[in-house]
């Protein structure tokens, strides 16, 4: 990995963010995290976590952001408000810090690995 690539940065983002998530979520299978059926709420909902924490825990512009996951603005938006909305409720955001900070650690992790 290229630490100077702003793609694999993202990408690297992407997969550490997905994979907190998919520890919260474990009756999940990864690919249904990725790209959830209409049909699986909690699916859904793990997706718009790993979303959420790539755009507001990792800085990441929304545009690529969504892009990573190929959705459009409008959706990335509905996502991120969906998200901004249940983190009024502690118990939430208490497990969204969990995910966040297991993502931040993955990231860090994995950055040491490659220096």
């Amino acid at each position: 990995m290229n630490c100077y690539s702003e793609t694999e940065l993202y990408e690297l983002t992407f997969r550490v963010c997905v994979a907190s998530v998919k520890e919260a979520f474990p009756h999940i299978p990864l690919a249904n995290i990725i790209k959830p059926p209409r049909s699986q709420f909690d699916a859904v909902l793990a997706r718009q976590i790993a979303l959420h924490l790539m755009v507001a825990r990792f800085g990441l512009v929304k545009h690529r952001a969504g892009a990573q996951i190929n959705r459009s603005r409008e959706s990335v938006n509905r996502a991120l408000a969906a998200i901004d909305i249940r983190l009024e409720e502690p118990e939430f955001e208490a497990q969204y810090q969990i995910m966040a900070d297991r993502a931040e650690n993955l990231f860090q992790n994995k950055l040491l690995e490659v220096a």
